[in-house]
């Protein structure tokens, strides 16, 4: 009876029990990023808490989170990429905990971004260098899962190579030694991530061990510009930038090709001015390298330099003059209201160069002066003629007439515009235009070779054109024009005295065809963009040589009202 009593107790217990565990978690379900898992999965309403079990084997799950039942999430993190994990979760009722999840699994992200390559990889000092050893530094990488330096080295005969493992990731200085003595070596340094992914190696750095009898290499070469009137600057290419023990440049010079009898050590520079040349004089250069311990490497291929007159784009020789009606010689720039007089005076001076009768030159006249000073209306407003008025603002590219400009100044130069037109009819107006651009160059001997001697031009074009407007399609108007120019121009270098400053006026004149095309939108009614080509002929109607005009081709935006 006893035994009968205490086997239904157990039962009982074991019921209850049962019946207090929550249910098993279902729907596991699992995303990962390289280093995380995260698991979500539905849940018992009664649960209290949930545990997370994770491993790398289905048959061990070593590792458990304890999750609050609100949350039915958890994110496993500090995993290794590309591993594959498994997973299985379990509810918590009454501390009563249900049988897990079936196992899942799921294979991490590879990782395979590389680290950035150590910079700035060098030896530590000039005491870095010994018989047996050397000591590099270099700038610590910042990738949170750097694990460790590789640094490599090789001798130059390419028989020794090596390499060895800064193992701290927080490192930036090692020795590498167990090298031989008076040798040459060629060293270079990668970073290595926890995956094992490889930076690219850093260039190598040229090590010569003691005692060194090893010169340094031979300078990648030597060149020599003329930088004053009477001063020449010999610059000498790098071709010891990885050298470790590098410490200087000597310049071999003299009057006679072959005949280089005298030099200067000019220390780790690699430019020198030699000054108080006369004008025709030669000279013959050439340059080597040296190392801390004296050792001196070959010298360069020799080079020759003569002092020459210099000259500047504008009055070479004195072949470019100003106009007469306005004076720049104060140095400021003014806009005179004779300008007005000026264009309508150029126009006659322009309808006389092609015979046209004394009665049509007063009748252009006339609507000229009308046009800067009546207040005209057309009564038939359309789309592509919404009033009298336009102005707008536009940006160009310079071709000029004179193609040794780009000996000078190069060939991008991008002035920017800004015009106002009015219409005295529907298809003719007139207009008024001024521009702004500036270069900086260089100046050239007079056989043509570049200096280092700077300079610089600014122009500042002003121009005024009669244009016939057509209607080309709805919304789209073409235009040709022509008319005179007064364009004020400067130029100034380096070798005031030599070359003073030049500053003028210069009269030309201009043809144009373009197309405006306006906007569609009634929002934005009147305003719309322009395409333009014109061709400058700013010579003072040809008695100066230089002609600073040229073709000028210009995208803008105007608002016509």
């Amino acid at each position: 009876m006893k035994l009968r009593l205490i086997f239904l107790i157990s039962i009982l217990l074991m019921i209850s029990q049962n019946t207090l565990a929550a249910g098993v978690p279902t729907n596991v379900t699992l995303s990962a990023t390289k280093t995380t898992i995260t698991v979500t999965w539905s849940g018992d309403s009664d649960a209290d808490n949930y545990f997370v079990y994770w491993g790398t084997e289905s048959s061990n799950l070593d590792n458990r989170a304890n999750v609050s039942d609100q949350l039915r999430e958890y994110i496993i993190t500090g995993l290794e990429s590309g591993t594959t994990y498994y997973v299985a979760v379990s509810s918590v009722d009454n501390s009563v905990e249900s049988d897990r999840s079936p196992v899942e699994s799921i294979k991490t992200l590879e990782d395979t971004g590389i680290p950035s390559t150590p910079t700035d990889f060098f030896v530590t000092g000039e005491n870095g260098i010994r018989e047996h050893a050397v000591d590099l530094k270099w700038n610590q990488n910042t990738e949170s899962d750097l694990d460790h330096y590789n640094i490599y080295y090789v001798t130059a005969s390419g028989i020794d190579d090596n390499v060895v493992e800064a193992n701290d990731s927080d490192s930036d200085s090692f020795t590498v030694s167990g090298l031989i003595s008076s040798v040459r070596y060629k060293v270079s340094i990668t970073a290595v991530d926890s995956s094992g992914n490889e930076s690219d190696k850093s260039d190598e750095l040229i090590v010569d061990t003691l005692v060194d009898s090893i010169p340094p290499n031979q300078p990648a070469g030597i060149s020599g510009l003329l930088s004053g009137s009477h001063s020449v600057t010999i610059t000498i290419s790098d071709g010891n930038s990885q050298m470790a023990d590098f410490a200087g440049n000597i310049i071999y010079y003299g009057i006679a090709a072959g005949e280089l009898d005298n030099h200067l050590d000019i220390g780790n520079s690699f430019s020198y001015v030699i000054d108080d040349l006369p004008i025709g004089a030669t000279g013959y250069f050439a340059a080597s390298s040296y190392d801390f311990s004296g050792n001196e490497g070959a010298t360069t291929d020799e080079i020759s330099v003569t002092v020459e007159d210099t000259q500047r784009f504008l009055n070479k020789p004195d072949d470019f003059d100003g106009g007469c009606f306005i004076g720049a010689s104060d140095g400021n720039f003014h806009i005179p209201y004779q300008l007005l007089f000026l264009l309508a005076s150029t126009l006659i001076l322009v309808l006389k160069r092609i015979r046209v009768s004394v009665i049509v030159q007063t009748i252009f006249l006339v609507c000229a002066l009308c046009v800067f000073s009546s207040d005209v209306s057309i009564a038939n407003e359309t789309p592509e003629m919404p009033g009298n008025n336009i102005i707008g603002l536009s940006v160009g590219y310079y071709i000029p007439a004179e193609s040794d400009f780009e000996d000078y100044y190069g060939d991008d130069t991008f002035p920017v515009y800004g015009f106002y037109e009015r219409f005295f009819s529907e298809h003719f107006s007139v207009d008024i235009e001024s521009g702004y651009m500036k270069e900086k160059g260089n100046l050239l001997t007079e056989s043509g070779e570049k200096t280092s001697i700077g300079t610089e031009i600014t122009f500042v074009p002003v121009s005024s054109s009669i244009n016939c407007n057509m209607k080309i399609f709805p919304y789209v108007v073409g235009y040709i024009g022509a008319g005179p120019d007064y364009w004020y121009c400067k130029e100034k270098t380096d070798e005031g005295v030599e070359h003073p400053e030049i500053e003028e006026w210069v009269g030309g004149y201009h043809g144009k065809v373009g197309v405006r095309l306006y906007n569609t939108d009634e929002n934005f009614k009147g305003t719309g963009a322009l395409l333009e080509s014109r061709y400058s002929s700013i010579d003072r109607f040809g008695d100066n040589k230089t002609d600073i005009g040229g073709w000028t081709f210009k995208f803008g935006f105007f608002y016509h009202f």
